[in-house]
């Protein structure tokens, strides 16, 4: 029997929205909760970066503007990229010229100016968490074959010393 998928994997996705404007905040949430998305907020960089160490599932998507005051969507960027790489993330920002490189890698960081539309916003998030999904796939390829070559190795490796054992035993 094949198996049928349950739907685009951006359906019913967990997203965080961290805006320090509690009104730009109220927006998203209805725009994205009108898409399906289960939506959480946060109103800075540290009730983000709280939430986000609290909970036991990952959030498929943080939202983030760029600028905000104490620790900003920036650094929320940086240290998601390092320590939850397979969180999508997505940031917002007014002024086209503060949007710098984030991040440590040379992976993309998609930045939406605002103001945007409802759609080009749907259209975003639905991107960033496939591209996500996908990379995380990838990555998780990669490292079932890398340990079945590793296992491969080991059993050679413990192949010939079992060889050597036995002909020093011989000699």
């Amino acid at each position: 029997r094949v198996a049928v998928p349950h739907g685009p994997i951006w359906q019913g996705a967990t997203v965080l929205v961290v805006d320090d404007e509690l009104s730009m905040r109220g927006i998203l949430r209805r725009t994205l909760e009108a898409e399906d998305f289960h939506v959480e907020e946060a109103k800075d960089g540290e009730s983000a970066l709280a939430l986000i160490q609290a909970r036991t599932e990952p959030f498929d998507l943080v939202l983030t503007d760029l600028s905000m005051p104490g620790i900003d969507g920036r650094q929320v960027v940086e240290t998601l990229a390092r320590y939850c790489p397979s969180v999508a993330l997505l940031g917002m920002s007014a002024d086209p010229d503060g949007v710098p490189h984030v991040g440590p890698s040379d992976a993309p960081f998609r930045v939406m100016l605002k103001p945007f539309t409802a759609d080009d916003l749907y259209h975003a998030v639905r991107d960033v968490i496939t591209r996500a999904a996908d990379l995380t796939a990838i990555a998780e390829h990669e490292i079932v074959v890398a340990h079945a070559g590793l296992s491969k190795l080991a059993r050679a490796l413990e192949a010939s010393r079992t060889r050597r054992v036995q002909t020093a035993d011989l000699v």
